[in-house]
């Protein structure tokens, strides 16, 4: 017997791989420390003076030098 098919795609797309269960919970425990971390950061920025502001918007791959904590 032949079977015969009109115009259906008969190729199966392979799944994608799940990740791991504990590569899982690693990402999410990192996530979350990154949120807590920035959270801290807006907590307290109101103490940092201004000018670590200025030399991180002018920072560079090779301008660490310039850095005002750095005399």
């Amino acid at each position: 017997m032949a079977d015969i098919t009109f115009g259906l795609d008969t190729t199966v797309a392979p799944r994608p791989r799940r990740q791991n269960f504990l590569v899982h919970f690693f990402h999410a425990v990192q996530a979350a420390r990154m949120r807590q971390a920035e959270r801290e950061i807006e907590r307290y920025r109101h103490l940092l003076p201004n000018e670590l502001e200025r030399a991180a918007a002018d920072l560079g791959p090779r301008t660490e030098d310039n850095l005002p904590f750095i005399r």
